[in-house]
């Protein structure tokens, strides 16, 4: 469908949500119910997130425990993260945090259970999300000494990231053209979160895609993030270091992107996609309701 000029992605995105949301707990649910956010990196699906959280806390906020996570607070830690660069030293994408399979899979599974079965744990107030510090060592990133604490039970849990949705590729069986290299060991970790997260039975979902026209606007937008960091700071990567950053991702993109953004099926109730352009600007929109 086309889009109105006039609106962004927040306007669409909160419309999608202020349908479903009372729909899913108006029929007796109660909770908890996952807010999936997916979108290349530079396209604005953390500033969003941000601000739907915003929405929500606003709307929701006297009634409903809302919380907000990105997937890159589960990262390694630093001294994981050297671990397994150095288990898995012949792969260029695991050398540093960013792809699967460079998160603590087992906190993640940790907190996800006690969020999903709060009642199983009646004495159990809060659970504490973990924050992570990307300018720790050099850039490197490392895990902040305290994290978040949300009380339970929770109702609406926001999560966000690059590759929420990506589903890994059987060998024999879908197109392997792409699924060589350094991207063998990247795909076979990506099953962990899929299983665990956007395929996962036990979680109730919506999701918002943010997709484009064109995958190489990362590199556009990841200069601009760069850049804008810089005048704030003062230091950043250069614009060479940026697009070797970036370079990393390709392959995933290469190998997920489309397909992912074809099923329109992130979210378990119903998916809204959005097409933005170069600058960000909603060109398209569509909703797939699954139940």
């Amino acid at each position: 469908m086309m889009c109105d000029k006039s609106k962004k992605i927040l306007d669409y995105s909160t419309e999608f949500l202020d349908k479903y949301i009372p729909e899913w707990f108006e029929t007796g649910n109660k909770g908890p119910l996952f807010l999936f956010v997916s979108g290349p990196q530079g396209s604005g699906k953390s500033y969003a997130s941000i601000q739907i959280y915003n929405h929500l806390m606003e709307k929701y906020g006297g009634e409903k425990s809302i919380s907000f996570a990105s997937i890159d607070d589960f990262y390694l830690t630093h001294e994981d993260q050297l671990k397994l660069s150095k288990q898995f030293d012949e792969n260029k994408l695991l050398q540093g945090r960013g792809l699967p399979g460079t998160h603590d899979m087992n906190l993640l599974q940790e907190i996800l259970n006690t969020i999903i079965n709060d009642d199983q744990h009646p004495d159990q107030k809060t659970v504490t999300l973990p924050k992570y510090d990307k300018s720790q060592f050099n850039g490197e990133g490392d895990r902040c000494p305290a994290g978040q604490e949300i009380r339970l039970p929770v109702d609406i849990f926001i999560l966000e990231g690059w590759f929420l949705g990506f589903n890994p590729v059987l060998q024999g069986i879908d197109n392997t053209d792409l699924l060589t290299g350094d991207m063998v060991d990247v795909n076979a970790k990506l099953f962990m979160y899929s299983d665990l997260l956007w395929r996962n039975p036990e979680i109730k979902s919506l999701g918002i895609v943010l997709t484009t026209d064109n995958i190489n606007n990362v590199y556009g937008w990841r200069l601009e993030q760069e850049q804008e960091l810089i005048s704030k700071v003062g230091k950043g990567m250069t614009d060479e270091q940026v697009h070797a950053f970036v370079d990393r991702y390709m392959p995933s993109y290469k190998l997920y992107f489309d397909e992912f953004v074809r099923e329109e099926s992130l979210g378990s109730l119903a998916t809204l996609t959005l097409g933005i352009d170069s600058r960000r600007e909603v060109f398209s929109t569509k909703t797939r309701c699954i139940e």
